[in-house]
């Protein structure tokens, strides 16, 4: 699982037959301080996530395709399984963020 951060919604007015009744949300991975990492993704949603929410996910097709039900040839990847209250980091100094502490405040703007 990964965190990642939903920075969209993404609206089709076709879409495959996998993904009926699901929403899909545009995910920007990061890390547990929450910078940013490597590129975007579409995920499907099956919590309820929002934009600006910090989620967690999974990027590996046989585990999306059995959280979705679907069989061997299913068309799915990337599926937020959670949402984060907060992240507990055990450093030197003991560190508690909470999800909106996941962006630096110059770059808050863009999340909220």
């Amino acid at each position: 699982m990964f965190l990642g951060k939903v920075i969209g919604n993404i609206v089709s007015t076709i879409k495959n037959e996998d993904y009926k009744g699901h929403k899909l949300m545009l995910v920007q991975p990061v890390t547990p301080e929450g910078a940013p990492w490597k590129t975007t993704l579409i995920a499907v949603d099956l919590v309820g996530a929002g934009p600006g929410e910090t989620v967690l996910y999974v990027n590996e097709g046989n585990s999306a395709r059995q959280l979705l039900g679907l069989g061997k040839d299913g068309a799915a990847r990337a599926v937020i399984v959670g949402i984060v209250d907060e992240v507990e980091l055990e450093e030197e100094a003991h560190t508690r963020l909470r999800a909106a502490d996941f962006v630096p405040s110059d770059e808050r703007q863009i999340w909220e």
